[in-house]
């Protein structure tokens, strides 16, 4: 987002969320509530922060920061037994969910990958290119 004026990015766009800004920041925030929800931790408050906090790309590297880290620790105390374990959950509709770890850190990979999508397509409505964004060129050589 830094190469892309502030303007475009908290202008009204009419997709899932209002702006690339809040589309950016709700995957975050879905990303963050998964992770502390599965190790525990509360996710109080996760939600509740306005997409208006953000007043800059810096705001948001901070908070993408953190949620990296958070999902890293996570993920580095993960075993094969545990991925394949089974955690329950209430849902937002009360019900509770039983589901394997590992069918939700796919779904927490296909919601960032959706939104992903639609901030792809607003740069193209806007004639901006959008960056390359390659994991295993994120993730280096092994």
């Amino acid at each position: 987002m830094a190469e892309i004026p502030w303007k475009t990015v908290v202008e009204s766009c009419g997709a899932s969320f209002d702006s690339v800004r809040d589309i950016f920041v709700h995957s975050l925030q879905a990303e963050h509530f998964w992770m502390r929800r599965l190790s525990g931790k509360s996710v109080e408050g996760i939600y509740n922060a306005p997409f208006t906090e953000y007043t800059d790309v810096n705001s948001i590297q901070e908070y993408a920061d953190k949620v990296e880290a958070e999902t890293k620790q996570y993920l580095e105390k993960l075993t094969d037994e545990k991925l394949q374990s089974v955690f329950e959950f209430k849902g937002r509709d009360g019900n509770i969910n039983r589901n394997k770890i590992e069918d939700i850190l796919i779904h927490v990979t296909e919601e960032e990958m959706h939104h992903r999508g639609e901030i792809l397509c607003i740069y193209w409505q806007h004639d901006i290119q959008p960056p390359y964004t390659s994991y295993t060129a994120y993730k280096g050589q092994a």
